[in-house]
């Protein structure tokens, strides 16, 4: 008895073209067994609480009310549009701006109707061992950066002050 007979069947009863295509489903079911029920290693990565301020300087009186406590940070322009974190407190003072004293010198003087505005928010980030943070798992974040941010109901340029990664010493 041939192998292959001269209609191309595998020992008379099957076609080479049917061997392959058993074959090939077969590899399939095995690497989708594979890949669902074995299990994943090096896949976790732990995040950290960060708290960080944010201080936005000489914003109108409407932007009081437009952001608050509970919203989260957006940056849609150097992230994936995931959350930034939470704001979890406001502090308010009068703005203050550059203007020309009587005497020609040049200070600070209160700006009617603008104010300074501190944000505290809390995020998860990934803190690096040098120290680096990396909000969302990609959007780095440094002290003394200046960025536009947003929230649900506001758009704003602001400049982080200070980063505290929870459970450092």
């Amino acid at each position: 008895m041939k192998i292959l007979d001269r209609d191309g069947r595998l020992f008379g009863k099957i076609s080479i073209i049917d061997v392959i295509v058993i074959l090939v489903v077969a590899v399939l079911a095995l690497a989708i067994y594979v890949k669902t029920q074995m299990p994943q290693t090096g896949t976790s990565v732990t995040t950290t609480k960060v708290v960080y301020q944010m201080k936005l300087n000489n914003q109108p009186e409407y932007m009081l009310s437009a952001i608050q406590i509970g919203d989260e940070m957006f940056d849609k322009e150097r992230s994936t549009g995931g959350s930034l974190g939470t704001i979890i407190d406001i502090e308010v003072s009068p703005g203050t701006d550059q203007g020309e004293l009587d005497d020609g010198t040049v200070a600070y003087v209160p700006a009617e109707g603008y104010y300074d505005i501190l944000l505290t928010i809390e995020g998860d980030a990934l803190v690096g061992s040098d120290g680096s943070v990396a909000l969302n798992r990609i959007y780095d974040l440094g002290v003394n950066s200046h960025r536009n941010f947003n929230t649900k109901y506001a758009y704003f340029l602001g400049m982080v002050t200070d980063i505290q990664i929870q459970g450092a010493d």
